[in-house]
């Protein structure tokens, strides 16, 4: 607990994941999926409680035995394909009462590569500031992956969405801006910021986001099969 304002972090699991199924639960590198994030945000000793929001009874089985609280089961209408989790959020942050007076969130995306450190960085980031700030894990754009470099297809071809930018552009990197992008795995930030999508953009976009640096070995999304298999490989031959 910090100035009387309880340290929480908050882990959001759907049951019916689309890409793999039964993803969150499946074993990676010998653990359930979700076990990994959990024992990570405990291991910092900075949160008062590690909470699991999940529409799934086995998710919450899995979540209970590894040290997660689960407030019960959330509503089936926040587990869509279409749900916002930000409205998870606020539904979490409404039922335990959490609010900027009493807590501060850190909001974790179920991903085996977010480590102690990482979650810490972000809190000392946080703490710094007084808690008055949004704080993400952030990564360097590669330069093929430049914004003014996306393609949208027509008539067969692509063609450039940015083509004023592009235009200006250099072909070598050195000689273009530096560019990153917000992953969005690590989330720190107040109750009330966390709670609605809209304040978030307007959040960011008036104050920014302090970065936590990821290395390439960091960042790896698991959206489908072949993700996974890349990802394993890495994390037990980098990582574990």
């Amino acid at each position: 607990m910090v100035r009387n304002k309880q340290i929480v972090a908050l882990i959001c699991c759907r049951g019916r994941s689309k890409g793999i199924v039964n993803k969150n639960i499946k074993k990676f590198s010998g653990k359930p999926l979700l076990a990994w994030i959990i024992e990570e945000a405990k291991k910092t000793k900075i949160f008062d409680k590690v909470i699991l929001s999940t529409d799934s009874k086995n998710i919450a089985k899995v979540g209970k035995y590894y040290g997660a609280y689960v407030p019960g089961l959330r509503p089936k209408m926040l587990a869509t394909d279409n749900s916002n989790v930000f409205d998870t959020h606020k539904y979490i942050f409404s039922k335990l009462n959490y609010t900027d007076d009493n807590s501060y969130i850190c909001v974790l995306n179920n991903n085996p590569f977010i480590n102690t450190s990482l979650i810490k960085k972000g809190f000392q980031i946080s703490k710094k500031n007084k808690y008055n700030c949004i704080v993400l894990d952030s990564q360097k754009t590669r330069s093929d992956s430049i914004y003014y470099r996306q393609m949208k297809m027509k008539k067969k071809r692509l063609i450039p969405v940015f083509p004023i930018e592009l235009e200006k552009s250099g072909i070598n990197r050195q000689f273009d801006n530096d560019f990153f992008n917000t992953i969005n795995n690590i989330r720190w930030g107040k109750a009330s910021v966390l709670s609605n999508y809209n304040i978030y953009k307007k959040f960011i976009i008036k104050n920014g986001v302090f970065p936590i640096f990821l290395s390439k070995t960091q960042n790896f999304d698991l959206d489908d099969f072949e993700d996974w298999k890349i990802a394993e490989v890495i994390f037990n031959n980098l990582i574990k």
